[in-house]
């Protein structure tokens, strides 16, 4: 099949991929990043903003570098 004759997914497609693409975020980032990441943009960016802040009331250095692991 090309390009130009695809299907467009049906509603049980949709709720299948939007499944498979939540379960991701679950496992890669966390229960709550899987829930912001799925906001739309304006709300997803503000509470980005509200955990930064947070983050700056309770003392993190944002200065320094992420290193991915925790001590």
């Amino acid at each position: 099949m090309n390009e130009t004759t695809k299907q467009p997914m049906t509603p049980a497609q949709k709720r299948r991929w939007r499944k498979v693409m939540r379960d991701f975020h679950v496992r890669a980032f966390g229960e709550e990043m899987a829930r912001i990441n799925f906001l739309p943009e304006k709300q997803r960016k503000a509470a980005v903003a509200e955990m930064i802040d947070y983050a700056r009331s309770k003392g993190v250095d944002l200065g320094r570098p992420a290193r991915g692991y925790t001590l």
